[in-house]
């Protein structure tokens, strides 16, 4: 692994500086086999008396990237050769390339070699008694009139319902797919974008709960079928009231088909919603009606901003949290898996990917403990990614230890768990004249190519250092000769990048310049609660030139300083380089000295070096007169251009 190649995953640390964040890891051996949730307390009557502790069949019976990857990359759109997204997409691409009969064949195949007999029987052989089945409405019904799926096929139900019993595991249906989506993502059948496209009065309740009744009424006599889940990851633009409704009704559907309490539970999505608000709604509609249901949540860490955004103690501290939640409701954990977000992995110090994914892992088992009903792996099949793919992470001993404990925090203050995993260098603090790296929200961080500034990756590479230096013009002179001077909260400072330009901003976007001279090229750091800034500390950036404070966002190429505020979005954690040390006296100094100072010098040599004709026939210009800015502007590029006459 090349340290900086874009991509890849390199934890960074300053040389010498002890891993603390092995003690979390080195607790005692590992048990050879998945530890079994224990038994929710005595006094906890909503839970099961085995709880699930299994794994997801993604991919079989509902094709999604991931776990169905070989097909859908067997198969891509034809003219362009892009891999399409989702099952509906899929369909037609087949049907265009191979005709009706070779694309059920195609699908026929996928789903008679996908998950077999054998794989029942290895997920036992693991230690787990539970499997939850996702499956399109199509396999249940036949696709609907204009629909591309392939169905019916509750052959393939049938199968899974008897393998389940011969080898001894609980079984959860989970209609993963209903008539029209429950949103418009590919997780549900058919991808729709733009966003917006589809609505949720697209959503066919009633036909959903056709195929509940459908699926109820066939198993009602197995045994082996313990939970039934109504739809899976409903979009939270469906009115709430509405949501709880279509519950309300599936319950009792499923109830009245033979599958009592007793036996079977049945599984309501929280998807993207606060569980204190469904459940006091769920409550005001339901009252204590219904016995042995569970609101199912999924516990990823790897989408959205907020969870690419944290670093790997605030993961552990996120994984403590969904604890807590677990212990106030009857819940499932219908997935999770081993994926980190970005910035989990350039803030986890020393430790190497197995110990982070273990000690990650650990921690999920031990809090999922909690769930009054279990939990549920993401997924048992998924190429050779560990991070999705159960039996490669049961094989690595990824999901096997003893329980570890974190250091006590309050809340205030910064964590004591960030210096555990991500230790600071002896010298914590921010000098100017040091390499830093400036991490936006999404957990990527600052890069710099040519006059291009972005926020691309995850990485932590040369590129991408940033040097703070001191305001240029006479006022710098006297602030460079402050020895050792660290960075404080209102300073104003210009940031040098890897290849001597100058972050610059000029209508709101920020690029990277030759010349250093003006406000376009001057920031205020912001620190947040504190005064000095040191390793690990959050700042904003605002500029002289408009008073924006510097943003970033995960869906466009470039930074801005678009709005004044200071929200979440526009921080940035400064991270010292790891080469950075204790800089010796003076020798700060005198690099930003040196900087601090280069147009200046630059204009004074141009001067001198004009014909004496003309230094007679005109004044010698000032510091930043035309005369002496037209030397510079000849080599300026049409970016730095803008910077100039902005300034």
């Amino acid at each position: 692994m090349s340290l900086g190649a874009p991509g890849l995953r390199p934890c960074i640390v300053a040389p010498l500086v002890p891993c603390p964040a092995m003690v979390l890891l080195r607790t005692g051996a590992a048990p050879a086999a998945l530890a079994l949730p224990r038994r929710p307390p005595a006094a906890r009557h909503d839970g099961l008396a085995e709880p699930w502790v299994g794994v997801n069949l993604g991919g079989w019976l509902l094709l999604e990237p991931g776990p169905a990857t070989p097909l859908f990359a067997e198969h891509p759109e034809p003219e362009s050769g892009v891999e399409v997204r989702c099952e509906w997409a899929l369909m037609e691409v087949l049907r265009a390339t191979k005709g009706e009969d070779g694309a059920q064949e195609v699908i026929r195949q996928h789903r008679d070699t996908l998950i077999t007999k054998t794989d029942f029987k290895r997920i036992r052989s693991c230690g787990l008694n539970a499997v939850r089945l996702p499956f399109g409405y199509w396999v249940v019904l036949g696709p609907s009139e204009g629909e591309p799926y392939v169905g019916p096929a509750m052959e393939y139900l049938d199968r899974a319902v008897d393998w389940a019993e011969e080898c001894g595991l609980q079984l959860v249906l989970d209609l993963h797919g209903c008539p029209g989506g429950e949103s418009g993502e590919a997780p549900c059948g058919r991808r729709q974008r733009p966003r917006g496209t589809w609505n949720s009065r697209d959503w066919r309740f009633g036909q959903s709960l056709e195929v509940l009744q459908v699926v109820a009424t066939r198993y009602q006599s197995r045994h082996c079928v313990t939970g039934i889940e109504v739809c899976n990851e409903p979009s939270n633009t469906v009115p709430l009231p509405r949501l709880c409704r279509y519950y309300d009704t599936a319950v009792d559907r499923i109830r009245a088909a033979g599958m009592p309490a007793s036996r079977v539970a049945v599984l309501l999505p929280l998807f993207q919603r606060p569980e204190a608000e469904v459940a006091a709604k769920w409550r005001q509609l339901t009252g204590d009606r219904h016995e042995n249901v569970c609101f199912d949540v999924h516990c990823y860490h790897c989408f959205e901003n907020e969870f690419h955004g944290k670093t790997f103690a605030q993961h552990l501290r996120a994984i403590r949290e969904n604890a807590e939640m677990l212990r106030k409701y009857p819940m499932v954990v219908g997935e999770w898996s081993l994926a980190l977000g970005h910035a989990a992995w350039a803030t986890c110090g020393c430790m190497r990917e197995e110990e982070v994914y273990k000690l990650f892992g650990m921690m999920q088992l031990e809090a999922f403990q909690e769930a009054s009903h279990g939990f549920f792996f993401w997924n048992w099949t998924e190429g050779d990614d560990v991070e999705w793919n159960f039996q490669h992470a049961f094989q690595r001993g990824l999901l096997s230890g003893r329980p570890t404990s974190l250091p006590h925090w309050d809340g205030l203050g910064e964590d004591p768990l960030e210096e555990q995993l991500h230790p600071s260098p002896p010298e914590p603090r921010v000098f100017f004249g040091e390499s830093v790296y400036l991490r936006v929200f999404h957990g990527k961080y600052i890069d710099v190519y040519g006059s291009t500034v972005s926020a691309r990756w995850a990485d932590k590479g040369g590129w991408q250092e940033l040097t703070f230096c001191p305001p240029a013009g006479s006022a710098a002179r006297p602030r460079a000769l402050q020895l050792h001077r660290a960075v404080r909260d209102g300073d104003v400072v210009r940031l040098r990048t890897h290849n001597g330009r100058y972050l610059a901003v000029v209508d709101g976007a920020v690029s990277a310049v030759r010349a250093a001279a003006g406000p376009c090229t001057e920031f205020v750091v912001r620190v947040k609660e504190a005064v000095t800034l040191r390793h690990r500390g959050i700042i904003f950036l605002q500029s002289r030139a408009n008073n924006g404070v510097v943003d970033a966002h995960e869906e466009e190429e470039g930074l801005f300083t678009r709005w004044q505020d200071f929200g979440a979005w526009q921080q940035l954690a400064v991270e010292k380089a790891p080469h950075v040390g204790s800089p010796p006296a003076g020798v700060a100094a005198e690099a930003v000295l040196q900087e601090g100072h280069r147009m200046l010098e630059e204009a004074e040599a141009a001067q001198a070096s004009e014909p004496a004709e003309e230094k007679e026939a005109a004044p010698a210009p000032a510091a930043g007169s035309p005369r002496k800015r037209r030397r510079i502007i000849g080599k300026m590029s049409g970016a730095e251009l803008a910077v100039a006459a902005a300034c």
